[in-house]
């Protein structure tokens, strides 16, 4: 998901690597134009832009905008339903979401102690 992310041009400054390909070549500087994964500002800048895409889509999906903002922490979304039937309504209403947002929902897990699902959505 993080490399799905792009920095705005004006912040890519702040994102610089160096390196060169032997001892004798000069250094080159890189700007890095997505996030990075292991960077400490990485999961902020992830669920930022989830909240934010959520923002922009909550009058096509305002049920589903609010899982998003409320329920998520990283690139997970983490909601329940009451049924089985209700918990696939809400998977698929969270894929046309992120879809607008370039984002794949991957993974979708859940469990069912008889009456209660708890319903995990991986959308890395």
């Amino acid at each position: 998901m993080y490399r799905q992310i792009l920095v705005d041009p004006n912040q890519r400054d702040l994102q610089q690597i160096v390196g060169r390909t032997c001892a004798e070549a000069p250094v080159k500087t890189y700007k890095l134009s997505s996030v990075t994964y292991e960077v400490v500002f990485a999961s902020f800048l992830a669920t930022r832009t989830l909240k934010a895409l959520a923002d922009e889509e909550i009058a096509d999906f305002p049920d589903v905008a609010d899982v998003i903002s409320n329920d998520i922490y990283m690139d997970d979304v983490l909601s329940g339903e009451s049924t089985l039937e209700g918990a696939k309504k809400l998977q698929t209403k969270i894929s046309q979401l992120l879809l607008r947002g370039g984002f794949e929902l991957h993974k979708w897990v859940y469990n069912s102690p008889e009456e209660r699902f708890i319903c995990t959505f991986l959308c890395v």
